[in-house]
């Protein structure tokens, strides 16, 4: 629906506390009542808004995830590659600004990008490091590591790349064989 774009551009002007329904509705350029067709609420909007522009990427990164054949290293690869170019080449990439600018004040909000978003990530990276363990590939102690770790860096650069980016620009192809180097370099299994 457009009018899930329509209301991303309205959260990031007025943010998550300040936009209205109604100001949805006269950038969509329909009629006030008509966005209460789709939406109950502003909340009801907001979830329907991060799933539009959340799960193609996610599904895409399940589809890596499912080749079997895959290499625990290429498919992690692959993963961060795709979270690293499809994120951030999409409007995807102002939703984590948006959960951590409003989330401390609407933790309703927080937790269903935390159990629908996040946890879902995790999962499929602990799945990764599960094969690569399984494998010989990476190292046994990598099943106890924080997910966290895995992904911050690239959730450091979406935020670089939407706030900082205009003052200092990020090499975001080096930045992102930096990040996968250290992680797979961390996880293989070495020789004792």
């Amino acid at each position: 629906l457009e009018i899930l774009d329509f209301a991303l551009q309205e959260f990031l002007i007025n943010v998550f506390s300040a936009t209205r329904l109604e100001d949805v509705s006269r950038r969509a350029g329909i009629a006030k009542g008509t966005i209460y067709l789709y939406f109950n609420s502003k909340e009801e909007l907001f979830i329907e808004m991060v799933r539009d522009k959340m799960l193609p990427h996610l599904e895409k990164l399940e589809a890596i995830s499912e080749e079997t054949n895959g290499s625990a290293k290429k498919i992690l690869r692959e993963q961060l590659k795709t979270i690293y170019h499809e994120f951030l080449s999409s409007d995807a990439r102002f939703i984590p600004k948006l959960i951590i600018s409003e989330g401390s004040r609407f933790p309703d909000l927080a937790m269903f990008y935390h159990e629908e978003i996040i946890k879902r990530v995790h999962n499929l990276m602990q799945k990764v490091i599960e094969h690569g363990v399984n494998s010989g590939e990476f190292r046994e102690s990598a099943l106890s590591w924080e997910q966290q770790a895995l992904l911050s860096p690239a959730l450091s650069a979406i935020i670089w790349k939407t706030v900082f980016d205009q003052y200092a620009p990020m090499d975001l192809d080096v930045y992102m064989e930096t990040h996968i180097d250290l992680i797979l370099n961390g996880l293989v299994q070495r020789p004792e």
